[in-house]
């Protein structure tokens, strides 16, 4: 069973134990909070819902190829991308993982982020 819950930190990836050869991309509720600040500047709620529009941005500008090999299925406390294509996953945490960490491409993906999650 595949697990990283550093690589892509404060998101971890890993593979279901039920569903073997399907993985998970998920950052939950707690670790939200840290940039909830950039969300906000930008009047959006920064919940699992505006974390998968800042993720279609982030696809859509920078890795265009990714938004048909994964899904998506985000909570209000958590944001969860899914699917067999475990490539597709790991680029798409690289780019959160680094948005999260840079305040500037946060708040730039933020404010350009389409609604249709949130």
């Amino acid at each position: 069973m595949f697990e990283d819950r550093e690589t892509y930190a404060p998101l971890q990836l890993f593979e279901y134990d039920h569903k073997p050869g399907e993985y998970c991309l998920m950052l939950s509720d707690d670790r939200m909070l840290a940039v909830m600040d950039v969300f906000e500047a930008n009047e959006r709620y920064g919940n699992g819902y505006a974390w998968a529009d800042v993720a279609l941005q982030a696809m859509r500008t920078r890795a265009p190829e990714l938004e048909k090999r994964l899904d998506m299925d985000p909570e209000a406390g958590m944001f969860v991308a899914f699917g067999t294509d475990l490539e597709a996953l790991k680029k798409l945490g690289e780019l959160l993982r680094d948005a999260f960490h840079d305040r500037d491409t946060l708040a730039e993906l933020v404010a350009k982020a389409p609604y249709e999650w949130d």
